[in-house]
């Protein structure tokens, strides 16, 4: 179940990271226009995600790994906060889905736990 866990959470990472450059310009809409060099916090982010994708198959380093993810998790909330309240739609000039805004919301809850639980010792 493990390497389950690891895989899928992976290839989220890498993909959500991806699309950071891909479609730089969607992610740039929802980082606060108060917040400086928001397309370097955008491509810094899709890095990280890439790094992190890749450092949850380096076995030395899990515990700090799993830390460290989860505290990105907990980093990039607020931006989906700010996606829902500013209704910012996934696909610019299509009109957002407010439920699905929110919705998404608690699922980040299980990517912070994720991140933890995979970086327990033992959790090879």
């Amino acid at each position: 179940m493990k390497l389950f866990l690891r895989s899928l959470y992976s290839i989220l990472l890498f993909g959500a990271g991806v699309l950071h450059f891909t479609h730089e310009k969607g992610f740039r809409r929802i980082v606060p226009k108060t917040l400086p060099f928001r397309r370097t916090i955008v491509l810094v982010s899709g890095v990280s995600e890439m790094i992190f994708s890749v450092l949850l198959w380096v076995k030395k380093g899990q515990e700090i790994t799993g830390k460290l993810l989860a505290l990105f998790m907990t980093a990039v909330f607020p931006a989906n906060v700010f996606m829902a309240v500013k209704r910012i739609s996934f696909r610019p000039g299509e009109e957002a889905n407010p439920w699905i805004l929110w919705l998404r919301l608690p699922l980040q809850l299980p990517l912070i736990v994720g991140a933890l639980s995979l970086g327990r010792k033992g959790n090879g």
